[in-house]
Parts: C-alpha cells; sequence; structure tokens
C-alpha cells in the first residue's frame, strides 16, 4: 500500500494529472467534478498523522453521495453536481470511541 502511496502523493498536488489516478477501466468515463471530490476524501484519507484523518462514517457517507450522483457522459457534467455537505468530513481524536467502530 505505501508504494501506492508514494506514487499517487504528488499527483494529488497537480489538477491536471488527477486524470493519471482514476481507474483505466473507466476510459475517461466519469464526471471530473467527480474525480476532484473523491480524491479531496481520498487525499483526507491518507494524512501523515492519524488524527487528521476523517472517521470512516464521514467517508462513507461522502462516497455513498458521490456515487449516487447521476452521470451523463454526452453532456460531461453531474447533474445535480454541487457537492456541499452540510458538516465537514469529521476527524479522528486520541481517545474518540468512532475511531474503532464504537459509539456514533
Amino acid at each position: 500500500m505505501w508504494n501506492i502511496l508514494i506514487q499517487a502523493r504528488p499527483l494529488f498536488k497537480d489538477r491536471r494529472k488527477f486524470s493519471q489516478i482514476a481507474d483505466p477501466t473507466l476510459q475517461g468515463q466519469y464526471p471530473v467534478r467527480g474525480l476532484y471530490q473523491a480524491l479531496v476524501v481520498a487525499a483526507m484519507c491518507v494524512q501523515d498523522q492519524p488524527n487528521l484523518r476523517p472517521v470512516i462514517a464521514d467517508v462513507v457517507t461522502a462516497l455513498t453521495y458521490l456515487a449516487s450522483q447521476n452521470y451523463d457522459p454526452e453532456a460531461h457534467h453531474v447533474q445535480n453536481s454541487r457537492w456541499t455537505p452540510t458538516t465537514p468530513l469529521r476527524t479522528k481524536r486520541y481517545g474518540d470511541k468512532r475511531q474503532n467502530g464504537v459509539g456514533g
């Protein structure tokens, strides 16, 4: 896994390289905005400091939302594409029961 992170981290810093992270079997058939949003979540998940990483329930919520969006390849945009969660993704805190899958 570390090898993937080492290769991907530089790509997170340059928007023009984001498409290199996308699954090649998609053959470019994905909403670019959705890719950007998924990569934001991914980048937060691989923070060096564990307490800066989001709580898994928030990651699941964010990715479920992104997966539920309709994609029209003819229009090259996501319908209802505004991704504005009502609350930001929470990060883990030491002693937080949620990080162990306990509590809510």
